[in-house]
């Protein structure tokens, strides 16, 4: 379907930010938008750079939490009450991205104007209080519910990447629709061949991906290798930015080889997911789990922490890929096992292929085509 199609929707789409690859909900939107504005008439309205089909607006940091939320790569856009009215008229359906200022002044002015809104659900309180060093579960439940109570429970639709997210929306509160579509796996990201780097050739490899944040526990892993038996043959790599890289640097030197933190292109990721041993994924706060989807894709086996906040663990293919939360013991173990059972850990690729098929990207997309007409329909 074409733009020029008769069934083409007038979609406006709204992110406090769409350029970036430090999070999750950030690389959806982009994803997301770009499927869509070559099949519909889309507007994104946003921060950052100039491109067709964007309105830009004011971008600014909360002046106590600039500095994180520049290592993140995230920031909050200034609503302009205008530009959204002015957006809004003609469009067949309003699709908000994150609860912040801009949401919240969209959702308001999209139900004023009866304008069908579906809402993404891509941040959990977690994240925000977090990375802050605050882990109250009586704050982690009050900003739930009034999350769910001021934006979720406003809008037609919620759409939640993963049944975890579902559920957890459902414990708070949410009386508005809940449809899980899964962020959806780009072609991309299948095997391909690849020659492992030769400094690599005699090492098991180990592959972390995300963010080098708190919630990622790189360090529990540094120490799980570190307690491995098998220490001095593992290599671990680690890919991604984030306000950690320096403690967790002078951490890696520790391990008899040294932990490489980089940060990689889109192809030399692709190499890693396609030539190391082990994906492992420590994280214990996650809506979906992109980077384990990546991975999975490719045929690399995920070992992921069994965390009651992370709905990564839907990836797992049995209990041998996962561990306790936060439990270094249990994942130098589980490091150990797969170090020794390396037909079972390969034989596990081809499963890992198939599990991967279930989040096709072009039928994720098209599962939300699907929904916003769905909601448009119940809305007139």
């Amino acid at each position: 379907m074409a733009q020029n199609s008769p069934n083409a929707l007038k979609i406006v789409f709204i992110a406090d930010v769409i350029d970036g690859e430090k999070s999750g909900g950030v690389i959806s939107a982009r994803r997301l938008t770009d499927y869509l504005k070559n099949r519909h008439h889309l507007k994104i309205i946003s921060t950052g750079k100039d491109e067709p089909q964007k309105i830009l607006l004011k971008q600014f940091y909360l002046p106590f939490a600039k500095k994180q939320m520049l290592e993140m790569g995230f920031l909050f856009a200034w609503p302009n009450k205008k530009i959204l009215i002015d957006n809004f008229k003609g469009a067949d359906i309003i699709h908000i991205q994150f609860p912040f200022l801009l949401g919240y002044q969209a959702l308001k002015i999209a139900k004023s104007m009866n304008k069908p809104v579906v809402l993404g659900f891509h941040v959990q309180p977690e994240n925000l209080i977090w990375n802050v060093g605050i882990k109250s579960e009586w704050l982690t439940s009050k900003l739930y519910r009034f999350f769910v109570k001021s934006f979720y429970n406003k809008g037609d639709t919620v759409i939640s990447p993963s049944p975890m997210g579902k559920t957890m929306l459902e414990k708070y509160g949410i009386t508005a629709p809940v449809k899980v579509i899964s962020n959806g796996l780009p072609t991309q990201f299948q095997p391909q061949s690849f020659s492992r780097d030769s400094k690599y050739i005699d090492k098991f490899i180990i592959l972390m991906v995300g963010r080098l944040a708190k919630e990622k526990r790189h360090s529990l892993v540094i120490e799980a290798i570190n307690r491995s038996k098998y220490a001095g043959q593992i290599q671990l790599v680690a890919t991604g930015k984030g306000p950690l890289l320096e403690e967790l640097e002078t951490l890696g030197k520790q391990l008899p080889n040294p932990a490489v933190f980089t940060y990689v292109s889109q192809e030399q990721l692709l190499k890693f997911f396609n030539t190391a041993d082990l994906f492992l994924h420590a994280s214990e706060i996650e809506l979906e789990g992109m980077a384990v989807m990546e991975a999975i894709g490719c045929g690399l086996p995920a070992l992921i922490a069994n965390a009651d906040h992370s709905a990564s663990t839907q990836f797992a293919l049995n209990e041998k890929f996962l561990f306790n939360s936060g439990d270094v013991d249990d994942l130098a173990l589980k490091i150990n096992y797969w170090f020794e059972n390396r037909d079972e850990l390969t034989a596990s690729k081809q499963q890992y292929l198939e599990k991967a098929k279930q989040y096709s990207f072009e039928g994720c997309m098209q599962q939300t085509e699907d929904l916003y007409r769905q909601v448009i329909k119940e809305h007139t």
